[in-house]
């Protein structure tokens, strides 16, 4: 789906005075799937998975405030928790009462949250199952790389001044094996330079500081998880590749791992199809 067709067929949740950009297949009679995306980019990043996954489910994904055609204020205060705490809003307010889930990135950061709270029984709606993509589920296996920890210095709010599609494109393809297209790389700036959302990057990558603060909350919320869960991983991924696979493993025995060879940071971009591949059993299995 092309990026303008992603905009136009989009809707605005209301939360808390600001707009976030949602996708909604609003299919009756099938079940709900919840997609986060990770960081810097946004919800459109699944537009690849979708087509196919809606013929068995009913799609929703939204763009995380500060990301993609959501709001993308200056002085609130951004944090996993106000992630977590929209997602509920947003299945609330549509009537999701259960749902499965699929994350990737700092997007699986929003997951685990989402796990906590269901593990303590605070969680407003049901999780049927769970398939997490590369991200930093262990504060002590990610590696940022340089623009992430540029961003997270003090001087982070400088780098943005500087921050262009052409060094966008360079840290996002440092990451994936398999590269990623030029429309997506321009898609990827377009929704990131929306409401000049480039100049508050510094701070939305707060996240990597929360991580370290909520490692025990986060990693135990894995340890606890009571449904079907699959970590989907592309092992060539420098920032949570292999060697996060194999923290995971260690951490949270019994859980599904499925490494794809050849693939980096963001295989649901670089080879659609292999993932779906491995993906669609997962949703459907019992």
């Amino acid at each position: 789906m092309e990026l303008s067709m992603w905009k136009n067929s989009g809707q605005l949740f209301e939360w808390k005075d600001h707009s976030i950009f949602v996708q909604d297949t609003a299919a009756a009679n099938k079940p709900v799937l919840l997609l986060i995306h990770g960081f810097p980019t946004s919800s459109y990043d699944f537009h690849l998975l979708w087509p196919e996954l809606a013929e068995t489910h009913r799609l929703i994904a939204f763009d995380m405030l500060g990301y993609g055609y959501s709001d993308k204020p200056r002085t609130w205060q951004h944090s996993i928790f106000n992630q977590a705490d929209i997602a509920e809003a947003l299945l609330k307010s549509k009537g999701v009462e259960e749902c499965s889930m699929i994350t990737h990135d700092v997007g699986d950061t929003v997951g685990q949250e989402l796990l906590a709270r269901h593990a303590e029984g605070k969680l407003s709606f049901r999780l049927r199952r769970v398939v997490m993509f590369n991200g930093g589920l262990f504060p002590e296996t990610h590696r940022a790389i340089l623009v992430q920890k540029l961003l997270l210095s003090p001087l982070g709010f400088v780098f943005t001044r500087f921050m262009k599609k052409e060094k966008l494109a360079a840290s996002l393809r440092s990451v994936c094996s398999e590269g990623l297209s030029d429309a997506d790389i321009d898609a990827a700036w377009t929704l990131m330079a929306h409401k000049k959302g480039n100049l508050c990057m510094h701070l939305l990558i707060q996240y990597m500081r929360e991580r370290r603060e909520n490692r025990d909350r986060w990693v135990q919320a894995l340890q606890k998880a009571d449904m079907p869960f699959a970590l989907i991983d592309g092992v060539e991924d420098p920032i949570s590749g292999e060697h996060m696979v194999q923290r995971f493993e260690e951490l949270v025995p019994g859980k599904q791992t499925i490494r794809l060879a050849g693939l980096g940071h963001y295989p649901h971009l670089e080879d659609v199809a292999k993932v779906l591949t491995v993906l669609k059993p997962l949703l459907i299995s019992q």
